[in-house]
């Protein structure tokens, strides 16, 4: 988790700038080294599928490296499926979306009995959760980037989450998992309540991960049970969301992202994430939320306290 702040130093670090002022493609990618796709692979791998905001960590980080200075910044003659220009903002925050694909592929690995063999009625379970997140997020998008990606929402959002999994696990106290595959019974109304818990996730800090888990637990899923689905949805939504940002990019994706490094940095999300997924799953089954609720307390409490004594300071 700590990684997040790491990664971030090593993303683009050299390349801010004046709003105006705009940088050649082979400068944008020169800057994406192998070492700085394999530190992002694995904060992307170890941050994806745990309930701690890896896009709260990674708007924190920006925010600490004035990393938003480059957001006019424009990659010369480089422009989008819609011929808008690209940014060094863009260019950064994009490639951490499609970098996902290492994680989605993490998905596939360690889950290959449910792709190998799959069951039509948990298909179709996973399809209706993925409907109100997809349906409200693309209604919201412009709202959502305008007024929630702050520091000041992340760190409320780290809060109110953790302290929401505490929570969670008084009202539903772990217990053994029953014989029967849980899965392969989801009804679409427990379905349905799952997909209308990740429309928290929305909001950045939240983490689409403490949604899903948190959702499959309000549904009558065990830890594990919960955890299993909250991957297979996740492999839905982070398909959905890395298509859509390649599609957009269409042509600018070549032009920006160098091939090796790229394929570097999914290979490491890969292998770091299907790590993860196994051992969140154990470690669920065994203690719960505790150890992410009071992570996330700590962090956003912390950070908010930090905004409070700057305004005082400067008021």
């Amino acid at each position: 988790m700590r990684h997040a702040l790491l990664a971030a130093l090593l993303v683009l670090p050299s390349l801010s700038g004046a709003a105006g002022e705009t940088r050649e493609p082979a400068e944008v990618r020169d800057a994406f080294t192998p070492a700085r796709a394999a530190v992002t692979g694995v904060v992307e791998g170890a941050t994806e599928f745990l309930p701690v905001s890896s896009t709260g960590h990674l708007i924190l980080s920006n925010a600490l490296l004035g990393v938003e200075d480059s957001r006019e910044v424009e990659v010369a003659g480089v422009v989008d499926r819609s011929g808008r220009a690209v940014t060094l903002k863009r260019a950064a925050d994009d490639y951490l979306v499609i970098i996902q694909v290492g994680a989605i592929l993490a998905v596939v690995a360690a889950f290959w009995r449910r792709f190998r063999d799959p069951n039509p009625r948990l298909a179709i379970a996973v399809l209706v959760a993925f409907v109100p997140a997809a349906g409200l997020g693309l209604a919201l998008k412009d709202l959502i980037e305008t007024h929630l990606f702050s520091v000041e929402v992340v760190a409320a959002a780290l809060l109110a989450g953790g302290l929401g999994m505490l929570w969670a696990d008084k009202a539903w106290p772990r217990e053994a998992p029953p014989a029967h595959d849980e899965l392969d019974t989801l009804t679409l109304p427990q379905a349905l309540r799952i997909g209308c818990f990740q429309c928290l996730s929305l909001v950045p800090g939240t983490s689409r991960s403490l949604a899903t888990l948190v959702g499959g637990r309000a549904a009558g899923l065990s830890h594990a049970a919960a955890a299993e689905f909250s991957f297979l949805l996740g492999f839905l939504t982070l398909t959905a969301a890395s298509l859509y940002k390649a599609w957009k990019l269409g042509p600018a994706l070549v032009a920006i992202y160098p091939a090796g490094p790229a394929l570097l940095g999914l290979a490491t999300a890969f292998v770091v994430a299907y790590l993860t997924a196994g051992w969140l799953v154990r470690h669920l089954q065994r203690r719960g939320f505790a150890i992410f609720a009071w992570y996330r307390i700590a962090l956003g409490g912390g950070l908010l306290l930090v905004l409070a004594i700057g305004r005082l300071a400067r008021g």
